[in-house]
């Protein structure tokens, strides 16, 4: 009798049990919003910020509005960045791409039908980039009760290693306002690699609550210690920093590594066939002569970059 009472009632339970789960189900195939899972209320949202070549001061600079630099810099993004980002093993919430506002309308069609390929992406047009622009077009896409922002740089024609969303969510604090900064990477250059720490590199995020955010692009990537605490985490190789002739900044830094120590497929298609291999004496040259020469030029940058903050007052951290 207690055994026939104990089966009446575990069929009983299974069967709104099994309706609950069936629903939940139905619920994710469809796509619709499910009130026990959660996600959506006080989740946090993560964005990837890339400027394009929207423009930093009143005027923009001619050569980031010419075909010539256009077409160039959006076959970089396509074949090294865009794959990248799709390769994630965690996937951000939203990609906002920032163009000026004068960008060729050829331009802005092959950008939109590169993004109907890319659910993420989001091309946003606009006279100038500053705090208050960049908050406003998050929060156009941001789920309305999001309550944590993380915003991520990501230059046009550089790569993320496949882990790098998924361990930034990994070291991630909920309680505090703070940059993230994965302190290890690759700079591929003329097909050879080198490895560089960088302690505030272009790679850097900021976690903070959504009330009141400001973030990533509130100052240059080398300057964000004036605005808070950045905590490094580690993953080997987690950024791909590309050095080509159209870059307007970057140079070739770090001690140059045999492509035998580097895991290739971390790297974009669009670079793996085009790495080098070069000999024990070869590594060994360009890491003695090569290196003094190349953190020469990295030390004289460095100074410039003192002397000009030195004469820009300091912005009050918040807290």
């Amino acid at each position: 009798m207690e055994r026939f009472r104990r089966k009446s009632t575990e069929r009983s339970l299974r069967g709104p049990a099994l309706n609950m789960i069936l629903r939940f189900v139905c619920d994710r195939a469809c796509g619709n919003a499910v009130e026990s899972e959660g996600l959506m209320a006080g989740r946090t949202y993560h964005v990837i910020l890339t400027r394009f070549n929207v423009r930093r001061g009143a005027k923009a600079d001619p050569r980031v509005l010419s075909m010539e630099w256009l077409d160039a810099r959006m076959k970089l993004f396509e074949e090294i960045t865009v794959p990248s980002v799709a390769a994630q093993t965690q996937a951000p919430d939203a990609w906002l791409v920032f163009f000026d506002e004068d960008t060729p309308q050829s331009m802005k069609v092959r950008f939109e039908s590169l993004s109907a390929r890319v659910p993420i992406l989001r091309a946003e047009y606009c006279r100038g980039l500053d705090v208050k622009v960049c908050v406003e077009r998050i929060r156009k896409w941001a789920a309305p009760d999001a309550e944590r922002l993380v915003t991520t740089r990501l230059d046009n024609d550089d790569a993320l290693n496949p882990r790098f969303i998924e361990r930034v969510h990994e070291v991630l604090d909920t309680d505090a306002r703070e940059f993230i900064n994965p302190t290890h990477g690759l700079i591929f250059a003329a097909g050879s690699l080198y490895r560089k720490r960088d302690y505030s590199s272009p790679f850097i995020s900021l976690s903070e609550p959504m009330e009141g955010c400001r973030t990533v692009l509130v100052d240059e990537h080398q300057r964000l210690s004036r605005h808070g605490r950045i905590r490094q985490f580690d993953l080997k190789d987690a950024w791909i920093q590309v050095v080509h002739g159209g870059n307007l900044a970057n140079q070739v830094r770090g001690l140059r590594v045999s492509p035998v120590h580097v895991e290739l497929g971390i790297l974009p298609p669009g670079l793996r066939g085009s790495v080098e291999h070069l000999s024990f004496a070869e590594l060994a040259l360009d890491n003695s002569f090569g290196a003094v020469r190349r953190y020469t030029a990295s030390l004289r940058r460095r100074v410039k970059r003192m002397w000009f903050d030195h004469k820009v007052p300091r912005a009050p951290a918040r807290k």
